[in-house]
């Protein structure tokens, strides 16, 4: 039981790590895109 808890501890650690990172890439991605078109409609920026 101990090792079948240490290891979903040690999955959902690198699991958040990796939904961190995505979230990390997403946020660039729409501040860049609001960045370059801030008029346009229908955007994140306007």
């Amino acid at each position: 039981m101990k090792t079948l808890s240490r290891n979903v501890v040690l999955f959902s650690g690198k699991l958040g790590s990796k939904v961190r990172t995505m979230m990390f890439i997403l946020t660039l991605v729409i501040f860049v895109l609001a960045a370059g078109a801030p008029m346009c409609t229908g955007s994140v920026g306007g």
